[in-house]
């Protein structure tokens, strides 16, 4: 059975990976135990020949097929059936004894593996380098476009039967955050945050990757995220880290191999350089959700992605950013598990999930994109507010092009240039402006740009006075560390050489880069760190 003849996979096992593990493994025993019997020998013949007409029209017909393989001439048996999807099926005449008709099935080639076809075994012609690797499911594996999306569709159908979506997460900065040993700085060391990463503890979420020398934080929630999503999604890790580091923090999350088995891709199974695509996974666009910090390599799939703010735990991640204060680690705090970005970001998946399977919906669920669900939850964010920004931008720009006017507009937001009875919002840095002051005596709501950025990352309306406008004798300072933190945030993104993910975003725009600029204010609440 070719695996384009494959049955599609039980509601049991709904992931297209798991699929395809599972018949690429029965392909693979079916060709090593194939037949080698030659045509016209009498151990290969039909016992009656005398019914040889009445069933052919009724079971499928036992054909001789001639394969190459490295070792010479090898023949097996190939199963005719009516269903074939993608071969071609031609009549020829081959003469064996008596002359007569047979069918001769060729090849689509659906896929190789090792080099080979795994429907026959022809050896890939090395010219011939199309469809996409699968590594991270077989070494050695590729599938032709064809194949894909079989497997695509036969998952989609499964995944839609247990009522699940697809969820593709980042690793650094989104569910942990790691370090080289020779980073840690003199603080960190002083606190003895190796010797909690070297505890026996099995509730410890701090941990020592000796064969890499690193230490990995588990970001606060983790357990818990993946536990809950995964009831609600087939979940991949994707990073743009190394193989190894990959399957060693796979290992830290994922113990028991039950949330990714055969779904841990790397930078070496992209297929393009620093960016990541789903093409890569087998699963549909159309049911593809991804948790990610950094938006830039995301570039074919944004409408796909919820944008996570950044998990800083270790000083060398602060470094790296350019921010000169002390890391959650050298100040003994870390995210509230209660309502830390996992958390709240597991909020917004099981909205998103809520409506896309929403009973009373009436399209069918295989026509419903989970694309058009994350923009319409989004834009329920600031619903309903009415914006106009006073010395945000700078003269000599167009307001409606710059990123935090786009950002309000995709929350939900109309943003406006002039001021009236229906603003609600004056978004400024400055409270001696003429329309920061308009506010004020207009009883509207007055704040700081950072309003936006927190909506943003926690996906919900911030209370507008915890982002007020500093007062003029303040200003010159908080502007200060503001320009310092963006310009430096910028350039951290296209430093890649203490980045564990190994992200070049060295090619992305300036204004690109400040989309991911961390609005820290939004996670001011803390807990000491429990290691």
């Amino acid at each position: 059975m070719s695996l384009a003849e494959a049955p599609s996979p039980s509601p049991s096992s709904s992931s297209g990976s798991d699929d395809f593990a599972a018949l690429l493994d029965s392909e693979l025993e079916l060709i090593s135990g194939a037949d080698s019997a030659f045509p016209g020998d009498p151990s290969s013949a039909s016992p009656d020949t005398d019914d040889e007409g009445e069933d052919e029209d009724e079971e499928s017909e036992e054909v001789e097929v001639e394969v190459l393989e490295e070792n010479g001439a090898k023949r097996r048996r190939v199963e005719e059936q009516s269903q074939d999807q993608g071969t071609s099926i031609r009549t020829d005449k081959i003469a064996t004894g008596p002359s007569k008709n047979i069918q001769v099935e060729v090849c689509s080639h659906p896929g190789y593996f090792g080099g080979l076809c795994f429907r026959c075994g022809k050896p890939q012609d090395e010219e011939d380098v199309s469809g996409v690797a699968f590594g991270y499911i077989h070494k050695g594996l590729r599938l032709g476009t064809s194949e894909i999306d079989r497997l695509r569709g036969a998952d989609l159908k499964n995944l839609l039967r247990e009522r699940k979506l697809v969820l593709i997460l980042d690793l650094d900065h989104t569910l942990i955050n790691s370090t080289k040993l020779q980073d840690i700085s003199s603080a960190e060391n002083d606190l003895g945050i190796r010797t909690a990463a070297s505890k026996d503890d099995p509730d410890k979420s701090i941990f020592t990757l000796d064969s890499m020398q690193m230490l990995t934080k588990l970001r606060p929630f983790v357990r818990r995220f993946l536990k809950e999503a995964s009831n609600m999604f087939e979940m991949y890790i994707y990073t743009m880290g190394d193989k190894a580091y990959a399957i060693e923090i796979a290992k830290l999350l994922d113990p028991s191999n039950v949330y990714f088995p055969s779904k841990v891709i790397s930078n070496s199974d992209c297929t393009q350089r620093h960016q990541k695509g789903l093409d890569v996974i087998l699963g549909a666009e159309s049911v593809a959700v991804i948790l990610d910090d950094t938006e830039y390599v995301w570039q074919k799939h944004k409408e796909n992605l919820i944008l996570m703010e950044r998990y800083h735990y270790f000083a060398s991640s602060c470094r790296q950013f350019g921010f000169g204060v002390k890391s959650l680690s050298e100040s003994m705090q870390d995210e509230r598990e209660s309502d830390g970005a996992l958390a709240t970001v597991l909020n917004v998946l099981k909205r998103i999930h809520a409506i896309f399977f929403d009973t009373a919906v009436e399209t069918n669920l295989s026509s419903r994109d989970v694309r058009q669900v994350i923009k319409k939850v989004r834009k329920y964010v600031l619903q309903g507010c009415k914006l106009v920004f006073s010395r945000v931008f700078p003269n000599t720009t167009r307001p409606h092009e710059q990123m935090i006017w786009k950002m309000a507009e995709h929350l939900g937001a109309i943003c406006s240039k002039e001021v009236d009875s229906t603003v609600t919002h004056v978004v400024s840095v400055d409270l001696g402006t003429e329309k920061a002051r308009w506010a004020v005596d207009n009883k509207k709501f007055l704040v700081h740009p950072r309003w936006i950025e927190a909506a943003n990352f926690r996906w919900e309306r911030q209370p507008e006075e915890d982002f007020p406008v500093t007062p003029l004798k303040e200003k010159s300072r908080d502007k200060t560390n503001a320009v310092a933190e963006e310009e430096n945030a910028v350039a951290g993104q296209k430093e890649m050489s203490n980045d564990p993910e190994g992200n070049d975003v060295a090619g992305q725009e300036e204004d690109d880069s400040k989309e991911n600029v961390v609005a820290s204010t939004s996670t001011s609440s803390t807990d000491p760190a429990e290691s």
